[in-house]
Parts: structure tokens; C-alpha cells; sequence
């Protein structure tokens, strides 16, 4: 809101202009939301990651489903020992075994509270090793590594991305930054933007017109594996 605020009286020169701005504040809440999330999962897709590398060891070295999770799972901890996104779900997955409960159920069951694609496609994997039976540890340790390789290749992807999602960003606050620059080092070259109609009708439209950009170009440089 403050944000919006200043945004408002930077544009219309007014604290009137600066109220105007304050209720598109609440339209950034859902984007801000879905940028946490996204972080949120964007760890918790490596933490994983590890945890397949963990737990495919685990079974080439003859260690049963249920004993492989277990012996990940104190991997993990001591590859993260502090602000682990996924270790909650994991402990909650062993303690779930200690109890008898069916290992394809409890990573089902994690899926479900960590909303990550990949944990889905891991647990039905598993669901379905189950039910068909054969070479189950040979089975989820191809299975793991296929999930894995498509976890690191979104990884390069967007290590590729990087610099042109930065230069999509300071694109974005351009407009801004040389309204605030013109509005500092020569206020009175913008004399003719605020206290009238054009001048008002031409400030909303490029406000409109760089949220269109900021929008557009975020969906350019989003690439899903």
C-alpha cells in the first residue's frame, strides 16, 4: 500500500492520485502470493531432488523401500540441517512407517500437503510398483533417476533464464526510475504531465501500459518442464 502510495503521487502529483493507486495494491497480494509459492517450491524441488539421489542409493544398495526412506531421511538431515523446506514431510513419512503404514500411502499423503508435481509423480510411480509387483527397488531407482534428470534440467533452464529474467525486471522499473530521475533533476520539464486532464490521461496510460509489459514479459521467460 505504501508502495502504491508513493507510486501515485511519483505519476499524478497528488495525494488524491496517491488514494487512486492504493486499491491496485490489493491486485499485487495474488502475484506476490504466487512468487512465494513458486520460491517455496522452487527449494523444495531440490531438496527432493537430493532426497531421489538419497533414496536411489539407498535401494542399489539392497535396502527395502520403507529401510531406504528411513536412511535418506537422516541424509537429509545432515545435508540440511537448518531451514529445510521438505524435511517436515519426510519425518512425517518415517514416522508414518514406524506405524505400518503403507509406504505408497504416506508419500501420497505428502504429496498432497507439499503440492509439488514431482512428489505426485513419485507416489504413483510408487503406487503402481506396488500393485504390479516384480524388482521394486530396481523399478523406483529408474524411476527416481528419470525425476531427478527432469528436476536438474528445469534447474539449467532457469540457471539460463536468469540474466534475462534480471533484464526483464530493470526493463520493467525503467519507466519508473526515469520518471523519479525527471521528477529530481528537472521538475520542471513534468510540469506539463500533472494538474490536467492530457497530461493525467497520458500518465495512466503508460502506468497501464508498463503493468502490460511487466505481465507480458513475465509470461515470455516462464518456461515449464
Amino acid at each position: 500500500m505504501a508502495g502504491s502510495g508513493l507510486l501515485g503521487i511519483l505519476c499524478y502529483d497528488s495525494w488524491i492520485g496517491a488514494l487512486a493507486c492504493l486499491p491496485f495494491s490489493f491486485l499485487c497480494l495474488p502475484i506476490y502470493h504466487r512468487w512465494r509459492q513458486k520460491r517455496k517450491q522452487a527449494a523444495m524441488r531440490l531438496e527432493f531432488k537430493d532426497l531421489l539421489y538419497t533414496l536411489a542409493s539407498g535401494l542399489r544398495a539392497g535396502y527395502s523401500m520403507e529401510n531406504a526412506w528411513i536412511k535418506a531421511e537422516q541424509d537429509m538431515e545432515l545435508l540440511y540441517p537448518e531451514k529445510s523446506m521438505l524435511q517436515k514431510a519426510v519425518h512425517k513419512v518415517s514416522s508414518q512407517l514406524h506405524v505400518n503404514v503403507p509406504i505408497e500411502t504416506a508419500v501420497m499423503d505428502m504429496a498432497a500437503e507439499c503440492e509439488l508435481e514431482e512428489i505426485y509423480s513419485f507416489a504413483e510411480s510408487l503406487t503402481t510398483a506396488k500393485r504390479s509387483g516384480g524388482n521394486l527397488a530396481l523399478m523406483m531407482d529408474k524411476i527416481a533417476g528419470i525425476i531427478a534428470e527432469k528436476i536438474e534440467v528445469d534447474q539449467e533452464i532457469r540457471t539460463m533464464l536468469s540474466g534475462k529474467v534480471l533484464e526483464q525486471r530493470i526493463m520493467s522499473g525503467m519507466p519508473i526510475l526515469m520518471l523519479l530521475y525527471m521528477r529530481l533533476t528537472n521538475a520542471e520539464y513534468m510540469t506539463g504531465l500533472y494538474h490536467n486532464a492530457v497530461g493525467i490521461l497520458v500518465v495512466t496510460i503508460c502506468m497501464l501500459l508498463t503493468g502490460a509489459a511487466y505481465i507480458w514479459g513475465s509470461r515470455i521467460i516462464r518456461i515449464e518442464v
